[in-house]
C-alpha cells in the first residue's frame, strides 16, 4: 500500500498563533524550553546549528559536569531516564551522537519499521522537502489534548497510508510516557541501498476526543516525524461556505506560521477516529471524526507564493517469519564469502591504530584497547562477576576432572605469561572491570576444552558492558572462498595456524585492570577464596580481538618484504593460514622462513600437516606435526593422505511426520559449504 503526500510549510519557524474552536476555546499549553546547554539558545541541543562538532560538543558536556545520558545536573550512572540516543538507541544524548547529524533545509529520510511477530510488520516512511513554488495542499491534521501520565495540546497528522502510528521522543518526554518495551527497526537514507539496525520505543499514549473520551493508541517512538507544517489558506474561511459552522479539528491560522507534528495516527487506528460523513465544495474536502472536521486537499491560490512543500511517502508491506528467517539466513550463508570490499573508514582506522595503539618491545607486540571516544562510565562488575564465577565452580565440582582441567588452563596462562595474579585488588591505577567466564568444550586435539570470557556482561540493563565501551571494527580479513580455491591451485598444499594467537598479542599496562576475572586460590579446593586475576594479553571474547590480532599480524608482515611474507599477507584467514606452492623446494623454504618470521613476533606456527612428505618430515623434527588423519581446514576437512577436502559427517535426526520450515532450515544451516559443491542438493531444502 502506497501513499503520497504534498503539502506546504514555512520551516522558518514562526511562533503559532492561539488556536480558536467553534463553541469553545483551548490555549495551547505552554511549556518552557529549556536553553540549549552547547549556545544558551532556545532549540534543541541536537539541532544545535551554533556548535557542531561532536568533539566540542563531549567537551562542554564534560567541562559542566552533566549526564551524557540526558544533559541533566547528576551522573550517567544515576540517570533514570528511560530514552536512549535517537541515532544509534544507545545510552547517550542524541546530540552526542557521533552518527547524528544536523537538519539540513532541503532533508530526505527513510525509516522502515520491523515488528517481530509473526507477520513481520514493515512500515517504511519517505520524507523528502524542498522549497518549491505552489499552491498550498492541506494534509489531516488536528490538535488535541494527548497523553500518559499528564496530557498535553498536541499537533496530530492522520494518514491512513501508513500500517503504524508514531509519536515523537520529544512528546514522550513531555507527557511522561511509559515505555511497554522495544522492536527492531530498519534505517537507510534514501536511495541507499544499505541499512543500519536500530531500536524503537514501544509505547501507548491516550488521545481526548471532542466528548472527552480518551481513546488508546498504540505508538513507537521517533526521533521526528516530519518537517514544520501549515494550514494557513490565505482569505481565511469565508471563501468556503460550505465548512461555515464546522468543529475544525485543526483551526486555520491567520499567517504562515507552521507547527510540528508529534503524533501519527497510521490505518491501524486511523478508524478508530474517522467518522462516515464527508463535505466536498471548492476547496479542502472535510471528513468527519471524534476531534473535529479533518481538512485536506488542495487550496485554490491567485497567486503563486514561495513555500516549503514536503513530500511524504509511506510504504508498507507484510513479510512473514519465515520470509524474513530465510532473508537474514542467507545474510549468514554470505558472511566470509561474499564481495562487499573493505571499508574505506576501516582501512583509515586499521592504519591510524596500527600507528598509535600498537608498539613493538620485548620480542612482542603490545597492544591498546581501542576505546570508544565517548563512551559511559564502566561499571566494576565485581559481585556479578562473584556469583557467576561460584556458580561455574560449583557446576565443575560435579565432574572434579573437568575442574582439574579448567584449573590447569588457568595456570598455564599464568606460566607463560598470558595473565597475572593481581596482589592487591584494591589499587589501581585506572579504570577496574571484572569479567565472568565459564568452560566450553571443544572437539580438539590441541585445546579440549576453552575458557570464554563474557565480555558482554552488564552489571544491570543500566550500565554498559566492556564491549559497549569498545570498538567493533570489523578486521580486514581475506576473502575465504578464494582462499580455498588458491589452496588447490599448485602441487604442494600446506596449511598451519598460529597457536593461541589472541594469548601472543600483549596487553598495554593502562588496560589490564579492565580485565580481571576471579578464579580460585587454590584450584584443588573447591572451597578456598576466591583470587583476583587480570589479563596481560590480549583476551579471547572481547569484541574487538580480531581487529586487534589481525591488526598486530598484518603490521608484522608489513615490516618484511619478501615472497614468504606475500605469501602469508595473502593466504591468512583470522589465525589459520592455508597456503599452496608450486613445488617441493619452494615449499620446504616457506616453511623456514614462516616458522622464524613469525617466531620474531612471538608467535608460533603449530598444526603443520601437508600432501607433501618432506614437509611433514620437517614438521615432525620440530614437533609441530598436526597428527590427525583429516584436517580441518576453514570448516571443511582435507585427507593429506588422498588430498581430497570434504564436508564433516552429520547424523540427520529421524523424520517425523510433522517436521517443520523451522526444523529443516535448523539443520540445513549446519552445513557450511563455502565454496557452493553442495548447492544443488542443499538449495532445495534452504529455500
Amino acid at each position: 500500500m502506497t501513499a503520497s503526500f504534498l503539502t506546504s510549510a514555512n520551516r522558518k519557524g514562526t511562533p503559532s498563533k492561539e488556536i480558536t474552536f467553534d463553541n469553545r476555546e483551548r490555549q495551547t499549553q505552554n511549556i518552557r524550553q529549556k536553553p540549549c546547554i552547547f549556545c544558551q539558545n532556545l532549540h534543541d541541543p541536537a539541532k544545535c546549528p551554533n556548535v557542531t562538532d561532536n568533539d566540542t560538543r563531549l567537551s562542554i558536556v564534560k567541562e559542566k559536569k552533566l549526564c551524557f545520558n540526558c544533559l541533566g545536573s547528576h551522573r550517567s550512572v544515576d540517570c533514570k531516564s528511560k530514552f536512549r540516543c535517537r541515532q544509534c538507541h544507545k545510552k547517550h544524548h542524541t546530540s552526542l551522537c557521533h552518527e547524528n547529524t544536523c537538519t539540513n533545509d532541503k532533508q530526505t529520510s527513510v525509516n522502515a519499521v520491523v515488528d517481530d511477530s509473526e507477520n513481520t510488520l514493515i512500515a517504511a516512511s519517505f520524507h523528502s522537502s524542498e522549497e518549491k513554488f505552489r499552491s498550498n495542499v492541506l494534509l489531516k491534521t488536528a490538535v488535541a489534548p494527548v497523553g500518559g501520565n499528564r496530557y498535553i495540546d498536541t499537533h496530530i497528522l492522520f494518514d491512513e497510508g501508513a500500517q503504524r502510528s508514531f509519536v515523537t521522543e520529544e512528546l514522550a518526554s513531555k507527557i511522561d510516557l511509559e515505555i511497554l518495551g522495544t522492536e527492531t527497526i530498519h534505517l537507510s537514507a534514501f536511495g541507499s541501498t544499505d541499512s543500519k539496525v536500530r531500536h524503537l520505543s514501544r509505547a501507548r499514549v491516550y488521545v481526548e476526543s471532542i466528548n472527552r473520551t480518551k481513546i488508546p493508541v498504540e505508538v513507537l517512538v521517533v526521533p521526528n516525524i516530519a518537517s514544520p507544517l501549515s494550514n494557513y489558506i490565505g482569505n481565511g474561511i469565508r471563501e468556503f461556505k460550505y465548512l461555515k459552522g464546522l468543529r475544525l479539528a485543526h483551526p486555520f491560522t491567520e499567517d504562515n506560521s507552521s507547527f510540528e507534528i508529534s503524533l501519527l495516527i497510521g490505518a491501524d487506528f486511523y478508524w478508530d477516529f474517522v467518522e462516515d460523513t464527508i463535505l466536498r465544495g471548492n476547496g479542502p474536502t472535510a471528513v468527519k471524526s471524534k476531534l473535529g472536521y479533518l481538512l485536506s486537499g488542495p487550496i485554490p491560490t491567485s497567486n503563486r507564493q514561495q513555500s516549503n512543500v514536503g513530500l511524504y511517502n509511506i510504504l508498507t508491506s507484510h513479510k512473514p517469519e519465515e520470509f524474513m528467517n530465510l532473508e537474514r539466513f542467507w545474510k549468514l550463508e554470505s558472511l566470509g564469502i561474499d564481495s562487499n570490499t573493505t571499508d574505506v573508514e576501516t582501512v583509515d582506522y586499521m592504519g591510524t591504530y596500527q600507528k598509535s595503539a600498537i608498539e613493538f618491545r620485548e620480542n612482542k607486540y603490545i597492544a591498546k584497547l581501542p576505546w570508544k571516544p565517548d563512551h559511559e562510565p564502566l561499571p566494576t562488575n565485581f559481585f556479578v562477576t562473584k556469583r557467576r564465577t561460584e556458580n561455574v565452580i560449583r557446576k565443575l565440582s560435579q565432574d572434579p576432572k573437568m575442574l582439574k582441567v579448567y584449573g590447569q588452563i588457568i595456570n598455564d596462562q599464568e606460566r607463560r605469561g598470558f595473565i597475572e595474579k593481581v596482589k592487591d585488588p584494591d589499587i589501581s591505577k585506572g579504570i577496574v572491570h571484572y569479567i565472568p567466564h565459564h568452560p566450553v568444550k571443544k572437539d580438539s586435539t590441541t585445546t579440549p576444552i576453552r575458557i570464554v570470557y563474557d565480555c558482554s556482561c552488564r552489571q544491570s540493563s543500566q550500565f554498559p558492558s566492556l564491549n559497549d565501551c569498545l570498538m567493533n571494527t570489523p578486521p580486514i580479513l581475506n576473502d575465504l572462498t578464494k582462499i580455498l580455491i588458491r589452496f588447490r591451485l599448485n602441487p604442494v598444499a600446506i596449511v598451519t595456524d598460529i597457536e593461541k594467537a589472541f594469548l601472543h598479542v600483549g596487553l598495554h599496562e593502562q588496560d589490564r585492570d579492565v580485565t580481571r576475572f576471579l578464579w580460585l586460590d587454590n584450584p584443588v579446593d573447591p572451597q578456598s577464596d576466591l583470587a583476583t586475576y587480570r589479563f596481560k594479553s590480549v583476551l579471547f571474547g572481547a569484541t574487538c580481538s580480531p581487529f586487534i590480532l589481525n591488526a598486530v599480524l598484518l603490521k608484522h608482515l608489513q615490516q618484511t618484504e619478501n615472497e614468504t611474507t606475500k605469501i602469508l599477507t595473502r593466504d591468512l584467514y583470522v589465525d589459520n593460514i592455508l597456503s599452496s606452492i608450486c613445488n617441493e623446494t619452494q615449499a620446504v623454504t616457506y616453511f623456514k622462513e614462516a616458522r622464524q618470521l613469525m617466531l620474531n613476533a612471538g608467535f608460533n606456527l603449530r598444526s603443520w600437516t601437508s600432501n607433501n612428505e618432506n614437509v611433514r618430515n620437517l614438521a615432525i623434527k620440530e614437533d609441530v606435526l598436526d597428527t590427525d588423519k583429516e584436517a580441518k581446514i576453514l570448516g571443511m576437512r582435507w585427507n593429506v593422505e588422498t588430498d581430497e577436502l570434504s564436508y564433516a559427517k552429520r547424523v540427520l535426526p529421524s523424520v517425523s511426520s510433522n517436521i517443520t520450515k523451522r526444523e529443516i532450515l535448523k539443520e540445513s544451516s549446519k552445513l557450511f559449504d563455502p565454496l557452493g559443491f553442495l548447492s544443488p542438493v542443499s538449495i532445495r531444502a534452504k529455500i
